[in-house]
């Protein structure tokens, strides 16, 4: 079975079936979603949120690093003022999962970029440094200032915001797999 075959596999077994392969140069990192997450996200300082990762130029730079990426959409029925922790959790732990089967096929650089905001402790520190977990710690795309509706349109996906609650959301996350 081809390396392909494999991924798809594995991404197909944790119950993930709307993803599509990208190469990683259609992902649009762009200076507005950074001062969106500054000005307007409540999660803004926490450990896998900006100011604790890097720099737009620094994310552009990261980004050229990689040929191949994997757009995952997840989507739920939520209502905002009700959160779905626990499938966030849930889907996060099977986000990781796929990365560390991805990484033990022989993709050293694999990375996951998450499907939201590090959520996996009930109580996050706030800062990276005492992240009570940080081997599975992963910032979402946003944190690394990707434009998800302009990346997520661009390889096909449909994407809306959402103007009603409640409502279907979408959560997007991006594994890279060189």
């Amino acid at each position: 079975m081809k390396t392909l075959e494999k991924i798809n596999k594995i991404i197909s077994e944790q119950g993930f079936s709307d993803y599509k392969w990208i190469n990683a140069n259609e992902i649009v990192v762009a200076q507005w979603v950074r001062v969106k997450c500054e000005f307007g996200c409540s999660d803004y300082g926490l450990g896998t949120c900006p100011p604790n990762t890097p720099s737009v130029e620094e994310c552009k730079l990261f980004f050229k690093e990689y040929e191949n990426a994997i757009v995952i959409r997840l989507t739920k029925e939520a209502d905002k003022n009700n959160y779905p922790s626990n499938w966030s959790r849930e889907m996060t732990n099977r986000l990781l999962e796929i990365e560390r089967q991805v990484f033990l096929l022989g993709h050293q650089k694999a990375f996951l970029l998450n499907q939201t905001c590090c959520s996996l402790c009930k109580e996050c520190t706030g800062d990276r440094l005492n992240c009570k977990d940080k081997r599975k710690s992963r910032p979402s795309p946003e944190a690394f200032s990707v434009d998800v509706y302009q990346t997520t349109r661009n390889c096909g996906m449909p994407i809306e915001v959402v103007k009603q609650n409640p409502s279907e959301i979408n959560r997007i996350a991006i594994l890279l797999t060189d």
